[in-house]
Protein backbone atom coordinates (compact mmCIF):
# COMPACT_ATOMS: atom_id res chain seq x y z
CA UNK A 1 0.00 0.00 0.00
CA UNK A 2 1.20 3.55 -0.81
CA UNK A 3 1.07 6.53 2.27
CA UNK A 4 -1.01 9.00 1.16
CA UNK A 5 2.02 11.53 1.26
CA UNK A 6 4.06 9.23 -0.73
CA UNK A 7 4.52 10.15 -4.55
CA UNK A 8 3.93 8.00 -7.30
CA UNK A 9 6.47 5.96 -9.44
CA UNK A 10 6.36 8.36 -13.00
CA UNK A 11 5.32 5.59 -15.67
CA UNK A 12 8.27 6.62 -17.87
CA UNK A 13 10.72 5.44 -14.91
CA UNK A 14 8.44 2.41 -14.90
CA UNK A 15 8.97 0.84 -18.39
CA UNK A 16 12.59 2.41 -18.36
CA UNK A 17 12.77 -0.13 -15.52
CA UNK A 18 11.22 -2.67 -17.72
CA UNK A 19 13.17 -2.31 -20.78
CA UNK A 20 16.61 -2.18 -18.70
CA UNK A 21 15.63 -5.50 -17.11
CA UNK A 22 14.54 -7.21 -20.32
CA UNK A 23 18.19 -5.94 -21.61
CA UNK A 24 20.25 -6.92 -18.11
CA UNK A 25 18.89 -10.62 -19.23
CA UNK A 26 20.12 -10.67 -22.13
CA UNK A 27 23.58 -9.48 -21.83
CA UNK A 28 23.68 -11.83 -18.43
CA UNK A 29 22.67 -14.83 -20.94
CA UNK A 30 24.93 -13.60 -23.43
CA UNK A 31 27.88 -13.54 -20.95
CA UNK A 32 27.26 -16.24 -17.94
CA UNK A 33 25.52 -19.21 -20.17
CA UNK A 34 28.10 -17.71 -23.21
CA UNK A 35 30.95 -17.62 -21.15
CA UNK A 36 33.58 -19.55 -23.67
CA UNK A 37 32.16 -17.52 -26.70
CA UNK A 38 31.76 -14.13 -26.22
CA UNK A 39 34.11 -13.25 -29.43
CA UNK A 40 30.64 -14.74 -31.37
CA UNK A 41 28.26 -13.71 -28.85
CA UNK A 42 28.89 -10.74 -27.35
CA UNK A 43 30.38 -6.65 -27.82
CA UNK A 44 34.11 -8.02 -27.23
CA UNK A 45 36.08 -10.80 -26.66
CA UNK A 46 36.92 -11.47 -22.85
CA UNK A 47 39.06 -13.58 -21.77
CA UNK A 48 39.07 -15.75 -19.57
CA UNK A 49 35.62 -16.96 -19.27
CA UNK A 50 35.40 -16.17 -15.35
CA UNK A 51 35.39 -12.67 -16.21
CA UNK A 52 32.40 -12.74 -18.91
CA UNK A 53 30.41 -14.92 -16.02
CA UNK A 54 31.06 -12.26 -13.24
CA UNK A 55 29.70 -9.68 -15.47
CA UNK A 56 26.66 -11.87 -16.16
CA UNK A 57 25.92 -12.65 -12.63
CA UNK A 58 25.74 -8.41 -12.18
CA UNK A 59 23.80 -8.15 -14.99
CA UNK A 60 21.62 -11.03 -13.99
CA UNK A 61 21.65 -9.51 -10.26
CA UNK A 62 20.95 -6.15 -11.77
CA UNK A 63 18.13 -8.08 -13.80
CA UNK A 64 16.22 -8.77 -10.48
CA UNK A 65 16.51 -4.98 -9.47
CA UNK A 66 15.30 -3.42 -12.39
CA UNK A 67 12.20 -6.16 -12.74
CA UNK A 68 11.59 -5.58 -9.18
CA UNK A 69 11.50 -1.31 -9.34
CA UNK A 70 9.51 -1.66 -12.39
CA UNK A 71 6.85 -3.01 -10.55
CA UNK A 72 6.57 -0.98 -7.39
CA UNK A 73 3.80 1.88 -7.64
CA UNK A 74 5.67 3.80 -5.12
CA UNK A 75 9.05 6.22 -6.21
CA UNK A 76 10.13 5.83 -3.02
CA UNK A 77 10.46 1.99 -2.96
CA UNK A 78 12.22 2.50 -6.89
CA UNK A 79 14.16 4.99 -6.44
CA UNK A 80 16.41 2.18 -4.71
CA UNK A 81 17.14 0.80 -8.03
CA UNK A 82 19.02 4.12 -9.33
CA UNK A 83 22.16 4.04 -7.58
CA UNK A 84 23.39 0.95 -9.14
CA UNK A 85 22.09 1.24 -12.35
CA UNK A 86 22.75 4.80 -13.20
CA UNK A 87 26.10 4.50 -11.49
CA UNK A 88 27.13 1.37 -13.68
CA UNK A 89 25.67 2.99 -16.77
CA UNK A 90 27.54 6.31 -16.71
CA UNK A 91 31.01 4.12 -15.84
CA UNK A 92 30.13 2.02 -18.62
CA UNK A 93 29.65 4.59 -20.78
CA UNK A 94 33.37 5.98 -20.25
CA UNK A 95 34.90 2.24 -20.11
CA UNK A 96 33.24 1.97 -23.90
CA UNK A 97 34.39 5.48 -24.78
CA UNK A 98 37.76 4.61 -23.45
CA UNK A 99 38.40 1.32 -24.98
CA UNK A 100 36.19 1.70 -28.24
CA UNK A 101 38.92 0.29 -30.63
CA UNK A 102 38.03 -3.40 -28.47
CA UNK A 103 34.74 -3.34 -29.33
CA UNK A 104 33.52 -5.66 -32.49
CA UNK A 105 32.37 -4.61 -35.62
CA UNK A 106 29.04 -6.01 -35.48
CA UNK A 107 25.43 -5.95 -34.24
CA UNK A 108 26.99 -6.83 -31.23
CA UNK A 109 28.96 -3.76 -30.85
CA UNK A 110 27.27 -1.26 -32.39
CA UNK A 111 23.94 -2.13 -30.01
CA UNK A 112 26.58 -2.18 -26.73
CA UNK A 113 27.66 1.27 -27.88
CA UNK A 114 24.18 2.54 -28.62
CA UNK A 115 22.69 1.09 -25.79
CA UNK A 116 24.80 2.84 -23.06
CA UNK A 117 24.49 6.42 -25.50
CA UNK A 118 21.15 6.17 -25.21
CA UNK A 119 20.45 5.52 -21.51
CA UNK A 120 22.31 7.80 -19.37
CA UNK A 121 20.85 11.05 -20.65
CA UNK A 122 17.37 9.36 -21.10
CA UNK A 123 17.81 8.09 -17.06
CA UNK A 124 18.81 11.75 -16.31
CA UNK A 125 16.06 13.37 -17.78
CA UNK A 126 13.47 11.04 -16.68
CA UNK A 127 15.00 11.04 -12.99
CA UNK A 128 14.84 14.90 -12.98
CA UNK A 129 11.27 14.78 -14.35
CA UNK A 130 10.73 12.35 -11.42
CA UNK A 131 12.26 14.64 -8.25
CA UNK A 132 10.64 17.94 -10.03
CA UNK A 133 7.28 16.52 -9.81
CA UNK A 134 7.40 14.95 -6.90
CA UNK A 135 10.44 15.56 -4.76
CA UNK A 136 13.07 12.89 -3.46
CA UNK A 137 10.95 10.78 -0.51
CA UNK A 138 10.04 10.90 3.02
CA UNK A 139 12.19 9.10 5.49
CA UNK A 140 11.24 5.73 6.18
CA UNK A 141 9.93 4.45 9.43
CA UNK A 142 11.76 1.26 9.10
CA UNK A 143 14.94 1.35 10.38
CA UNK A 144 17.93 -1.09 9.76
CA UNK A 145 19.54 -2.58 12.92
CA UNK A 146 22.95 -1.70 13.53
CA UNK A 147 24.67 -4.76 12.64
CA UNK A 148 23.08 -4.82 9.32
CA UNK A 149 24.30 -1.29 8.26
CA UNK A 150 27.35 -1.84 10.01
CA UNK A 151 27.63 -4.84 7.88
CA UNK A 152 26.65 -2.92 4.74
CA UNK A 153 29.20 -0.06 5.12
CA UNK A 154 31.58 -2.76 5.34
CA UNK A 155 30.87 -4.12 2.24
CA UNK A 156 29.86 -0.87 0.52
CA UNK A 157 33.71 0.60 1.55
CA UNK A 158 35.54 -2.80 0.34
CA UNK A 159 33.62 -2.44 -2.90
CA UNK A 160 34.13 1.00 -3.54
CA UNK A 161 37.99 1.23 -2.82
CA UNK A 162 38.10 -1.63 -5.15
CA UNK A 163 35.70 -0.81 -7.48
CA UNK A 164 37.34 2.85 -7.77
CA UNK A 165 40.94 1.23 -7.69
CA UNK A 166 40.02 -0.89 -10.95
CA UNK A 167 38.32 1.60 -12.86
CA UNK A 168 41.07 4.22 -12.51
CA UNK A 169 44.48 2.47 -12.69
CA UNK A 170 43.17 -1.34 -13.75
CA UNK A 171 46.53 -1.92 -14.85
CA UNK A 172 48.09 -1.39 -11.49
CA UNK A 173 44.83 -2.34 -9.69
CA UNK A 174 45.04 -5.47 -11.19
CA UNK A 175 47.66 -7.45 -8.57
CA UNK A 176 44.27 -6.78 -6.07
CA UNK A 177 41.90 -8.72 -8.26
CA UNK A 178 41.56 -12.84 -7.90
CA UNK A 179 42.40 -13.48 -11.47
CA UNK A 180 44.33 -11.73 -14.29
CA UNK A 181 42.25 -8.51 -16.62
CA UNK A 182 42.68 -6.38 -19.28
CA UNK A 183 42.40 -3.03 -19.01
CA UNK A 184 38.67 -3.00 -20.72
CA UNK A 185 37.40 -5.59 -18.56
CA UNK A 186 38.68 -4.05 -15.27
CA UNK A 187 37.27 -1.04 -16.05
CA UNK A 188 34.27 -2.99 -16.84
CA UNK A 189 34.29 -5.03 -13.21
CA UNK A 190 35.02 -1.91 -11.44
CA UNK A 191 31.88 0.20 -13.02
CA UNK A 192 29.94 -3.06 -11.25
CA UNK A 193 31.67 -2.94 -8.21
CA UNK A 194 31.10 0.58 -7.76
CA UNK A 195 27.24 0.55 -8.84
CA UNK A 196 26.94 -2.19 -6.22
CA UNK A 197 28.81 -0.74 -3.82
CA UNK A 198 26.89 2.36 -4.65
CA UNK A 199 23.95 0.25 -4.08
CA UNK A 200 24.87 -0.62 -0.52
CA UNK A 201 26.09 3.02 1.08
CA UNK A 202 22.40 4.01 -0.21
CA UNK A 203 20.92 1.50 1.36
CA UNK A 204 22.78 2.54 4.49
CA UNK A 205 21.82 6.14 4.33
CA UNK A 206 18.35 5.53 3.36
CA UNK A 207 17.89 3.02 6.69
CA UNK A 208 14.76 1.86 5.70
CA UNK A 209 14.18 -2.34 5.78
CA UNK A 210 10.51 -1.56 3.75
CA UNK A 211 12.16 -0.04 0.65
CA UNK A 212 14.83 -2.85 0.10
CA UNK A 213 13.32 -6.09 -0.75
CA UNK A 214 14.15 -5.67 -4.36
CA UNK A 215 18.01 -4.90 -3.72
CA UNK A 216 17.93 -7.64 -1.11
CA UNK A 217 16.67 -9.99 -3.70
CA UNK A 218 19.16 -8.45 -6.12
CA UNK A 219 22.19 -8.74 -4.04
CA UNK A 220 21.07 -11.94 -2.89
CA UNK A 221 21.05 -12.62 -6.79
CA UNK A 222 24.51 -11.39 -6.93
CA UNK A 223 26.25 -13.52 -4.05
CA UNK A 224 24.87 -16.95 -5.12
CA UNK A 225 25.71 -15.97 -9.02
CA UNK A 226 29.22 -15.22 -8.32
CA UNK A 227 30.18 -18.38 -6.39
CA UNK A 228 28.23 -20.51 -8.92
CA UNK A 229 30.65 -18.81 -11.04
CA UNK A 230 33.40 -19.72 -9.04
CA UNK A 231 32.84 -22.88 -8.83
CA UNK A 232 32.39 -22.98 -12.46
CA UNK A 233 35.30 -21.45 -13.56
CA UNK A 234 37.47 -21.85 -10.60
CA UNK A 235 40.48 -22.81 -12.84
CA UNK A 236 40.85 -19.18 -13.99
CA UNK A 237 41.61 -17.74 -10.64
CA UNK A 238 45.36 -16.79 -10.65
CA UNK A 239 45.80 -15.40 -7.12
CA UNK A 240 47.38 -17.43 -3.93
CA UNK A 241 44.36 -19.93 -1.95
CA UNK A 242 44.39 -17.21 0.27
CA UNK A 243 42.81 -14.43 -2.16
CA UNK A 244 40.65 -17.11 -3.44
CA UNK A 245 38.96 -17.87 -0.21
CA UNK A 246 38.88 -13.96 0.59
CA UNK A 247 36.26 -13.48 -3.16
CA UNK A 248 34.88 -16.28 -1.82
CA UNK A 249 34.20 -15.57 1.62
CA UNK A 250 32.85 -11.62 0.68
CA UNK A 251 30.43 -13.03 -1.98
CA UNK A 252 29.13 -15.86 0.82
CA UNK A 253 28.50 -12.19 2.54
CA UNK A 254 26.83 -10.64 -0.09
CA UNK A 255 24.68 -13.74 -0.02
CA UNK A 256 23.64 -14.23 3.29
CA UNK A 257 23.15 -10.67 3.88
CA UNK A 258 20.97 -10.22 0.67
CA UNK A 259 18.84 -13.36 2.15
CA UNK A 260 18.20 -11.98 5.19
CA UNK A 261 16.53 -8.90 4.14
CA UNK A 262 14.64 -10.73 1.13
CA UNK A 263 13.23 -12.63 4.55
CA UNK A 264 12.64 -10.01 6.79
CA UNK A 265 11.20 -7.94 4.09
CA UNK A 266 8.41 -10.65 2.48
CA UNK A 267 5.12 -9.14 3.98
CA UNK A 268 6.01 -5.62 2.05
CA UNK A 269 6.94 -7.25 -0.99
CA UNK A 270 3.86 -6.43 -3.32
CA UNK A 271 2.07 -3.28 -3.59
CA UNK A 272 -1.58 -2.43 -4.66
CA UNK A 273 -2.35 1.14 -5.84
CA UNK A 274 -2.56 3.71 -3.48
CA UNK A 275 -6.26 5.15 -2.27
CA UNK A 276 -6.52 8.54 -3.35
CA UNK A 277 -4.47 10.48 -5.28
CA UNK A 278 -0.62 10.37 -4.49
CA UNK A 279 0.97 14.15 -3.16
CA UNK A 280 2.85 15.57 -6.07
Amino acid sequence: MIARDEAALNPGLRWFFGVSAVLAAIAGAELFAGATDTDRYFSWTIDPPLTAAFMGAAYWAAMVLLAWAARQRSWARARTALPAVFTIAVLLLIATAIHLDRFHHDLFGRFWEAVYVIVVPLLVYLVWSQVRRAGWARRGDRPLTGWVRAVLCLQALVMLALGVALFVAPVGASSLWPWDLTPLTGRAIGAFLVGFGAAAAFAVADNDLGRLHGAALGYATLGALELATAALHGGDFTSPAAGVAAYVAFCASVLALGLYGAVRNRGSAGQHPARGTPRP
